[in-house]
């Protein structure tokens, strides 16, 4: 194996480590906006003013920044992995979730939930530990001529 084959390897490694760590923090990252922003509105009637309204806040801006790297980040690590492999990552962020609701929110955790998050945790580790996906080698492709 060259050198150069080494760090096209390392490379590709730490896109897919930066990926998966940015996805599941931007999926956090916006749900606690929605979530404050949806507070913010809670009391305001539902009609054109609240749109526009809603559309001048500084949050929903955000929101919508949140949603378009969470779109470009998630089509990236598609584009690198198959979605057996890439879409186990998206339940870490139901886990998160729950954190944050109760860390910057003040919501109450309950056994089930913690339970369940526990278990999300674990289907996440298992589907992963237990995937044939190695990103490092294509896999292999069914030959037409046979």
């Amino acid at each position: 194996m060259t050198a150069m084959t080494k760090a096209r390897r390392l490379h590709s490694r730490l896109v897919q480590a930066i990926l998966f760590a940015i996805l599941p923090a931007l999926t956090l990252g916006y749900q606690i906006t929605a979530k404050f922003s949806a507070n913010q509105l809670a009391h305001a009637r539902f009609d054109t003013a609240w749109a526009m309204t809603a559309i001048r806040m500084p949050s929903v801006q955000l929101l919508i920044v949140l949603e378009i790297a969470s779109f470009v980040a998630w089509m990236t690590v598609l584009a690198l992995l198959p979605l057996s492999a890439a879409f186990p990552l998206s339940a870490v962020s139901y886990v998160l979730i729950i954190a944050a609701s109760v860390v910057v929110f003040h919501e109450p955790l309950n056994a089930l939930q913690l339970v369940g998050g526990l278990m999300i945790l674990a289907g996440v580790w298992m589907v992963g530990r237990g995937g044939a996906f190695d990103a490092r080698e294509p896999a292999p492709q069914k030959d037409d001529a046979a």
